[in-house]
């Protein structure tokens, strides 16, 4: 009799709570008080994030207007923004009323419809304050409309280990141009050059595999030799990728993908992996940006890099190679923007928040958080008084260059990108038809960046692809490094206190032994 009561308090108990779980509403996520503004940015890291809260509550402290901040991976930002952008705002949803953008993606939103022009903001911004080349890319083309304004800038340069570029005695004027540079690091390579723990040094890397860097890699090489990827003509743009004068920039920048002597990992390896060697101080230098200077002074839980091995041997900023045209810098960074289709009973306060963003304190904040430099002409004076930015702010006042302001950039971006990774793929056959399949791929991009630019190219695909594999056939210079560094191995920081104490023990004991001796004498 107890068993069928119990049987059936279970079966009524199972009934009661299938109809509560049946009941039970679907979890949604709360929607957004149609009071609170929505920033949309991109997902830094830890610390920029952390940072970014901060200065977020600072302006609903002094404005009253709650902020809710979406962070967005870069990796999907693009498709996703495209898809979101052409929506209307909904009351509590969460539309960004201000957006961050990579700089060159503004010109393509722009032409889409997609944000507001930000001209009459512009006296309240003083956008006299920034470089003309970050102000660049808030228009399309030579339009004078401005859609964005600069929040920080991404300067690539060539960084090295401090304690190991001592310990072999190099300086900037060796590296100067690219045979001399060349032949650095094949000396370096040849020294069989250790760190601290004995793991050899790879002398430089880019890491090119699968990797969205490329076309930032290779643009100093191409502008430095007085090429590009795209050229302005009467009908608009076309591709400059085939030009005589491309080719020899990208001759020179092959050259360090093809050495597998200077650059082991480069065809196995993305731009981060590259990265994470050098903060190993299992690399010499690499071409990167200004945030590696910042993140080594903060804790691993900021998402910093204090404790790492590059922390210890210390960083530098060196200049790099320059070819017979300049030795530009590339300028790139983020910019801040008002979407088009927000929520219109927010752009006012929409409009504040952007300009609370943009004041020069707020951007020195977030700046010297993320480790990004500000595009703020005022600032930057200041943070040159850290002696580890003057090569890159130097090169972003006297030699720096962008990519180009035109809608479709974004798609040649990418079309170069998967370029550099078919080559990659090709360099790691070692097949003896290396270069007629390089020039395959160089081809199929230029036509490609045509394609996309609207532009029929006059030449015949064979005259182009005779250029390209002439090119790439031609010997390209290097010239030996004469000093030399022998068999060099970095003196583990142990050594080198031992040596200083042995140095000072054996100094006191002969200062003991003089005075002795003149204690004797006068007895």
């Amino acid at each position: 009799m107890k068993k069928r009561i119990c049987g059936i308090a279970l079966f009524v108990m199972t009934l009661a709570l299938c109809g509560i779980a049946h009941a039970m509403p679907e979890l949604k996520a709360m929607p957004t008080p149609p009071d609170t503004l929505v920033l949309w940015v991109m997902d830094q890291d830890i610390n920029a994030g952390a940072a970014l809260q901060k200065l977020m509550k600072k302006y609903t402290r002094q404005s009253g207007t709650p902020v809710k901040i979406r962070f967005v991976d870069w990796g999907v930002a693009f498709a996703e923004l495209n898809k979101v952008l052409v929506t209307e705002a909904g009351p509590g949803t969460d539309f960004p009323d201000v957006l961050q953008l990579g700089s060159s993606w503004v010109p393509y939103f722009a032409k889409a419809g997609m944000i507001n022009p930000v001209t009459e903001l512009l006296d309240a911004v003083d956008t006299s304050r920034f470089y003309p080349e970050a102000m660049k890319s808030g228009h399309i083309g030579r339009d004078t409309l401005v859609y964005s304004i600069p929040w920080f800038l991404d300067i690539r340069g060539f960084f090295a280990n401090e304690r190991i570029w001592l310990e072999l005695g190099l300086h900037d004027s060796e590296i100067e141009t690219y045979p001399q540079f060349f032949g650095v690091l094949r000396a370096i390579s040849e020294a069989k050059v250790t760190n601290r723990q004995d793991v050899e040094v790879v002398p430089f890397e880019f890491g090119v595999k699968d990797d969205w860097t490329g076309y930032q890699q290779m643009s100093p090489f191409l502008w430095n030799y007085g090429g590009d990827f795209v050229a302005e003509v009467d009908s608009g743009y076309r591709s400059a990728l085939a030009d005589p004068l491309t080719l020899v920039g990208l001759c020179f920048y092959l050259k360090l993908l093809r050495d597998h002597d200077v650059s082991p990992y480069n065809l196995k390896e993305n731009s981060a992996q590259s990265a994470d060697r050098f903060v190993r101080s299992e690399q010499l230098m690499i071409f990167g940006t200004s945030e590696l200077i910042r993140k080594i002074e903060f804790d691993t839980e900021m998402g910093g890099l204090r404790d790492s091995p590059l922390a210890k041997d210390g960083l530098i900023t060196v200049t790099g190679p320059k070819g017979p045209y300049g030795n530009f810098s590339f300028v790139g960074g983020s910019h801040l923007t008002l979407p088009k289709n927000s929520n219109p009973i927010k752009h006012a306060k929409a409009r504040d928040l952007f300009l609370f963003m943009l004041r020069a304190d707020n951007i020195d904040f977030y700046s010297r958080q993320c480790g990004f430099i500000p595009p703020d002409k005022s600032l930057i004076r200041i943070w040159m008084q850290d002696p580890r930015y003057n090569h890159l702010i130097d090169g972003l006042e006297n030699h720096g260059r962008s990519s180009q302001n035109i809608p479709e950039w974004s798609e040649i971006e990418m079309t170069v990108n998967s370029m550099v990774s078919a080559i990659a793929s090709t360099l790691l056959k070692q097949d003896s038809s290396v270069n007629e399949e390089i020039a395959s791929h160089v081809f199929d991009a230029h036509q490609k960046i045509n394609g996309i630019l609207g532009y029929k190219d006059p030449e015949t695909e064979s005259a182009v692809k005779h250029r390209i594999l002439a090119a790439l056939e031609t010997p390209v210079e290097e010239t030996k490094y004469e000093k030399g560094f022998g068999s060099v191995s970095v003196q583990p920081e142990f050594s080198l206190r031992l040596i200083v104490v042995i140095s000072l023990g054996a100094v006191a004991v002969v200062l003991l032994l003089v005075f002795s001796i003149r204690r004797f004498r006068k007895r």
